[in-house]
């Protein structure tokens, strides 16, 4: 009889209201909608010369702005724009280690 208590109760309305918050929507817009921006974000950084220079620091400045702009908006929007903000700033770190892993072994080839 206490066993039955431990057994969870699962009904379709809280699988649809956990599908539709704001949480949920945050994480499929950084998987699904971030690497359409993905291809915007890269072309307007490869405009700007400094930038183009240093793709990482350009991906984080872009999460920056994604971020402040998404702070400015409420609702729904304010969600998708946070999940693609994380989507470009993982790029940015990603792409920093990646940076640091090549030259880490550059340096270590030179005699």
């Amino acid at each position: 009889m206490v066993l039955g208590s431990l057994k969870p109760k699962l009904k379709l309305g809280g699988f649809t209201s956990f599908i539709k918050s704001n949480e949920m929507i945050a994480v499929a817009s950084a998987v699904l909608i971030t690497p359409v921006v993905m291809a915007s974000v890269t072309s307007l950084l490869s405009r700007v010369p400094f930038l183009r220079d240093n793709f990482a620091i350009g991906m984080i400045v872009a999460s920056l702005v994604i971020f402040i702009i998404s702070s400015m908006v409420g609702g729904v929007i304010r969600s998708i724009l946070l999940g693609i903000s994380a989507g470009v700033l993982l790029v940015g770190i990603q792409s920093t280690s990646i940076a640091q892993n090549l030259l880490g072994r550059l340096e270590g080839a030179v005699p």
